[in-house]
C-alpha cells in the first residue's frame, strides 16, 4: 500500500497535490518579499548606528594648533632625531627599490612578467620583515626607556608594604 505523500485533507480533489504546492511557493514567495523588504529597511538603521555623534565643539581656549601642539611636546634628542632621520632615509631607499622592480614588472613580457612579479613580491616580503624587526626593537626600546621611569616608583610601592 502506498502511503500518501500529503494529509488526507489535501489530496481530495483532482489537484490537490498542485494546489498545495502552490499554496506553499506562494507562501514562500510573500515570506521572502518580507524579508528582503526588512533587511532592506533595516540596513539605514544599522548605518546610522555606526555614524560617530557628533560632540559638541570645544572650548576655543582648550583646542590647541599643531604648532602649540608639537611645542608642548617633550624635545626629541639628537639620537633620536638622528635616528629618526635614518628611517626615513631608508624607507625611501626601500620605496625606490620597490619602484624599480615595479617598473621593471611593468614593462616584462611573458614568462619575464612572472619571474618580476615574484621579485615585486619577494622585495616586498623582505621589506616588511625589516619593518617588522625595526618596529621591535623600537618597542623594546621604548619599554625599556618606560622601566627606567617606573623603577623609582616601585622601590616606594616596596618601601610602603
Amino acid at each position: 500500500m502506498k502511503t500518501p505523500r500529503y494529509p488526507l485533507s489535501f489530496q481530495k480533489g483532482k489537484y490537490a497535490a498542485t494546489d498545495f504546492m502552490a499554496k506553499k511557493e506562494m507562501a514562500m514567495k510573500i515570506l521572502m518579499s518580507f524579508m528582503l523588504v526588512l533587511a532592506v529597511l533595516m540596513v539605514p538603521l544599522g548605518l546610522s548606528a555606526q555614524q560617530e555623534k557628533a560632540q559638541p565643539p570645544a572650548d576655543p581656549a582648550q583646542v590647541r594648533t599643531p604648532l602649540e601642539h608639537k611645542q608642548g611636546m617633550p624635545k626629541m634628542s639628537e639620537m633620536q632625531m638622528k635616528e629618526c632621520d635614518e628611517m626615513m632615509s631608508r624607507m625611501k631607499e626601500m620605496d625606490a627599490r620597490l619602484d624599480a622592480k615595479v617598473a621593471d614588472m611593468d614593462a616584462a613580457e611573458g614568462d619575464q612578467k612572472v619571474a618580476a612579479m615574484a621579485a615585486v613580491i619577494k622585495e616586498m616580503v623582505s621589506q616588511r620583515k625589516e619593518m617588522q624587526a625595526h618596529m621591535m626593537k623600537m618597542h623594546d626600546m621604548r619599554k625599556g626607556h618606560m622601566m627606567d621611569h617606573m623603577k623609582p616608583e616601585m622601590g616606594n610601592n616596596a618601601d610602603k608594604e
